[in-house]
């Protein structure tokens, strides 16, 4: 079995780090805050595929990405359950939405100034992607799951809480003017799904006072539907519907 297990074991990546990344690597620990015991970790959380395909290394920060998302989710959602004990799931849902999109992540990158240590392909820093709102989301995240694996959840969750839940204490009252429509169309964006398709597909009431029914489909599957005294509104109420049910539709 030990034979067998050698045979079959996936050899881990290179933990070493580049002699340019080591030149910056404590002014960029500074600025997070926190020090990494495994150093290769924070250069793949802030290396973009299109450098990784330029210089010929076989990672870039999409996979930490894809964990990044799960622990900020897992500590947003622990962070308002003990916080909020007197609302209901659907307001700590919309909380959490709101701490979690892409557009304030962006905005906590700025925050740190997390532009300028960003590794990217000549072709795209001359682009100007170095300050592209979705890479910028994208590296939050990824320097989410590089402190969970360097340090373990502990250290992760304390970083979410200072440099990101901290960084919008109004966020119960930004709920009051809060753009589902508009969340939505970016989370399809960030997924490279289709845009959201909104079509009234019911009007009741008087001519002077209808009431609309909307639906909206992403990819020819319909994800959602809402209510409301004009099309805005209603389409408001769907797109909040299709957040709230994103799992079922697009489960994994």
């Amino acid at each position: 079995m030990r034979f067998l297990g050698k045979i079959f074991k996936k050899k881990e990546p290179v933990s070493g780090v580049s002699e340019a990344f080591t030149k910056n690597q404590s002014a960029i620990e500074k600025t997070l805050g926190y020090s990494f015991l495994k150093p290769h970790l924070l250069e793949r959380a802030l290396t973009h595929s299109s450098f990784a395909s330029q210089n010929n290394m076989s990672y870039s920060y999409e996979r930490l990405e894809f964990l990044g998302d799960a622990v900020l989710q897992l500590v947003v959602s622990d962070y308002l359950f003990k916080t909020h004990l007197h609302l209901n799931e659907g307001t700590l849902t919309k909380y959490r939405t709101i701490l979690v999109n892409g557009s304030y992540l962006a905005e906590c990158a700025t925050r740190l100034d997390l532009g300028r240590w960003i590794l990217l392909s000549d072709s795209s820093r001359r682009g100007g992607q170095r300050d592209n709102d979705s890479i910028m989301a994208d590296v939050i995240e990824s320097l989410i799951a590089a402190i969970y694996l360097d340090g373990g959840y502990e250290p992760a969750a304390r970083w979410v809480k200072q440099h990101v839940i901290a960084g919008k204490p109004d966020y119960p009252e930004e709920l009051q003017t809060f753009n589902f429509k508009g969340q939505l169309a970016e989370k399809c964006q960030r997924l490279k799904m289709g845009n959201p398709v909104f079509e009234v597909t019911k009007t009741t009431g008087p001519d002077h006072d209808p009431l609309y029914l909307i639906q909206v489909s992403i990819d020819a599957t319909v994800v959602g539907f809402g209510e409301g005294r004009n099309k805005k509104e209603a389409s408001q109420h769907a797109s909040e519907d299709s957040l709230k049910n994103w799992d079922i539709h697009f489960p994994g």
